[in-house]
């Protein structure tokens, strides 16, 4: 059972950049950190989108940062990008078929698509999201380390493996690979009886209820 997330991404990153060296590639929804920093050798160029100019603007690993909303039409022409990444973004997108459009429209045919997001198909995720603001906010500072101004409201529109590859599906992608990967475990790494627990749980789940997807599509 996998229970790296970023491992499972970091595969998926190395098939798709290898695929196409110098590479330009968008991330949607930036913030002020990007994991993509460590794969610059395989990107010519790398854009960040978010809606937040505070935080794109402090994220130094980008070529070029532009504000807009990811669920409108983003300001670049048809087939611009070799890859667009999203990590952690789609919990947050209130039109997700409208992004995904937009997302399939700036990619090159044959383009990837790479993402990271919540499944609310996993029990304890489904709890999590209809907790108070307050204890996600605790829950994510002690677990991820995510400081409370980056912790923004889900609204989880796309957040199933079935949901989400019917509305990429719709917008003109492939499924690629799907991994749901263990990640509860994440919020108990200060109680390792708390971790060694959460890993049990997960693992006596079927693999399309962990609580992160990890996925690529290819444009068509």
């Amino acid at each position: 059972m996998e229970t790296s997330h970023v491992a499972a991404e970091s595969r998926l990153l190395e098939e798709a950049l290898g695929e196409r060296p110098g590479a330009v590639v968008l991330e949607a929804g930036c913030g002020r950190t990007t994991r993509l920093g460590g794969y610059r050798g395989h990107i010519a160029r790398l854009v960040g989108i978010d809606l937040d100019a505070e935080a794109g603007r402090e994220n130094e690993a980008l070529d070029e940062f532009v504000t807009a909303d990811l669920c409108g039409p983003l300001p670049f022409a048809d087939g611009t990008f070799d890859l667009v990444y999203a990590n952690f973004v789609v919990e947050h997108l209130v039109a997700p078929a409208e992004a995904f459009r937009e997302w399939r429209r700036v990619l090159r045919p044959g383009g990837s698509l790479i993402l990271l997001t919540s499944n609310v198909a996993n029990p304890a995720v489904w709890l999590a999201v209809r907790a108070p603001r307050r204890l996600r906010v605790a829950a994510k500072r002690r677990g991820a380390g995510a400081a409370e101004h980056d912790v923004i409201p889900p609204v989880h529109r796309a957040n199933t493996p079935a949901r989400l590859d019917a509305l990429l599906s719709a917008a003109g992608f492939v499924c690629e690979r799907v991994e749901c990967v263990a990640t509860l475990h994440r919020y108990a790494e200060r109680w390792p009886r708390g971790r060694r627990l959460a890993v049990s749980f997960e693992g006596r789940l079927p693999e399309a209820r962990r609580a992160t997807i990890v996925a690529r599509y290819r444009a068509r």
